[in-house]
């Protein structure tokens, strides 16, 4: 979608809906293309390969469609016919395998970026879900421990609970001076 005019404020212009009609279209028969592809690799019976596994065409388009819906080296294995062990090997003898699985699974993971992206609007939770879950993303927890009262304004509970505070660090502090002597 390079190849699209820049994108300007008001309504497109008829070339410019055009162009981008005419990519979106593209990009639509593309992923049907891929998912026939993968339709029919996942149509197979799976059972043992009778011949040996090598780098052609076929076998490294089905790693790198395996590899963006996330899938495992173990289910690549299954598709392919092999052992775990055998896909394991071709990935360390042949090192544009391992180079066509890793475009795989960063195509999956921008796709996901992109999905998410767009679900954010509707659906806030699926879209933390996933991310979490592929992207690596994380809540962090940052926790405030300024005090805004002035000690004669809190009860004897809330001293206590400060002082308990308090304490913690400084008996951790303790024992790594003891495990270090």
């Amino acid at each position: 979608m390079t190849d699209l005019p820049k994108r300007r404020r008001g309504r497109p212009t008829k070339e410019e809906a055009a162009a981008r009609e005419a990519a979106a279209k593209a990009v639509a028969e593309k992923e049907a293309e891929e998912g026939a592809f993968l339709d029919e690799l996942l149509s197979r019976p799976i059972g043992l390969r009778r011949t040996k596994l090598q780098p052609d065409e076929d076998t490294l388009r089905a790693l790198a469609e395996i590899a963006r819906l996330f899938g495992t080296q173990e289910e690549a294995a299954a598709i392919l016919g092999v052992s775990p062990r055998t896909i394991s090997n071709f990935f360390n003898d042949y090192p544009e395998t391992r180079e066509v699985w890793e475009d795989g699974l960063m195509h999956a993971k921008v796709s996901l970026r992109r999905k998410q992206l767009a679900l954010a609007d509707k659906n806030a939770p699926a879209a933390i879900f996933l991310g979490k879950n592929y992207l690596a993303q994380k809540d962090e927890n940052h926790t405030n421990l300024n005090v805004r009262k002035e000690a004669t304004e809190m009860s004897e509970a809330e001293l206590l609970e400060l002082a308990s505070r308090a304490k913690k660090p400084a008996k951790q502090d303790d024992e790594k001076k003891q495990s270090v002597h």
